[in-house]
């Protein structure tokens, strides 16, 4: 599947990258009262090299769903929260994008079947996550999902884990 989706590395500040994209979608969070923060390790590279707008899209994306599914603010209560958290790991050379929320979660048995069609459906469960995947694996990468639906422990993690300084830095 690597082959299908073309890239246009380019060496980018995926902290900058990622601050100005997701600013729309900030400004959304605050009119609906749902807190929106953005996290990033001092450690991460300053360019590191990736397809910035499929980047910026997949993360987009993921953002996008979270302020779907946490709980706007009301006047008697706050809303929910989306959080982004940028990371890298030295020893392995992974970017790591984290978009957490404390949303009502994933039914365990849905989640296997987020980025490909489950036995006997004629759709995927959501043709955006689909697409992420796909980006992230074209980077050489993978994504994992973590989600809680009980109780007060509720809420999705979906980690995008993109190696970056290997021998495919090459841009073009």
């Amino acid at each position: 599947m690597r082959e299908a989706i073309p890239l246009r590395r380019q060496r980018t500040n995926i902290r900058q990258l990622l601050t100005s994209t997701l600013e729309i979608l900030r400004r959304q969070a605050v009119n609906l009262d749902i807190e929106f923060r953005i996290d990033a390790s001092n450690d991460i590279p300053i360019d590191a090299p990736i397809d910035p707008e499929k980047i910026a899209w997949a993360v987009a994306t993921l953002v996008g769903n979270a302020l779907r599914y946490v709980r706007p603010g009301t006047r008697l209560m706050p809303g929910g929260s989306i959080h982004l958290k940028l990371g890298y790991t030295r020893e392995t050379k992974e970017l790591t994008v984290v978009v957490q929320d404390d949303g009502p979660g994933i039914p365990q048995s849905k989640v296997p079947w987020l980025f490909q069609r489950s036995p006997g459906e004629m759709h995927a469960a959501g043709l955006g996550l689909m697409l992420v995947n796909d980006v992230v694996v074209a980077h050489g990468g993978r994504v994992e999902v973590e989600s809680r639906t009980t109780g007060f422990d509720h809420g999705t993690a979906i980690t995008l884990r993109l190696p970056i300084g290997t021998d495919t830095e090459e841009t073009g």
